[in-house]
């Protein structure tokens, strides 16, 4: 009889957000399942959490495979990131200024 494989198990993927303007940052880990995480549940009570409001300026991967891909999605609001060539994202998308985002609205998918 052919041997049962195990299932494939889903990647961890850790993303850091930092808030350029405080110098402050909070890294989390989140499944590489595809299900959206609204940001607010994933960063409450972090040092990016300022008092209920969570604010960033920048996102990179820190833990991740050249196959991931996740993005941070407001309506159609999207700030991708990737493991490829794209582990780095601007969050206001102004490369020349660091203009604080409200990320509450926002969800993070990763796969």
């Amino acid at each position: 009889a052919p041997a049962i494989s195990s299932r494939d198990t889903l990647p961890s993927i850790t993303i850091s957000v930092t808030n350029d303007q405080t110098g402050a940052s909070a890294a989390v880990t989140v499944p590489g399942d595809g299900i959206a995480h609204k940001i607010p549940d994933l960063f409450r009570g972090s040092a990016i959490d300022q008092n209920g409001a969570i604010i960033g300026t920048s996102a990179q991967l820190i833990k991740f495979s050249e196959k991931t891909h996740c993005f941070f999605q407001n309506v159609d609001w999207i700030i991708n990131l990737n493991g490829k060539d794209l582990t780095y994202a601007d969050l206001d998308g102004q490369k020349e200024v660091a203009i604080p985002v409200y990320l509450n609205g926002f969800n993070l998918q990763c796969v």
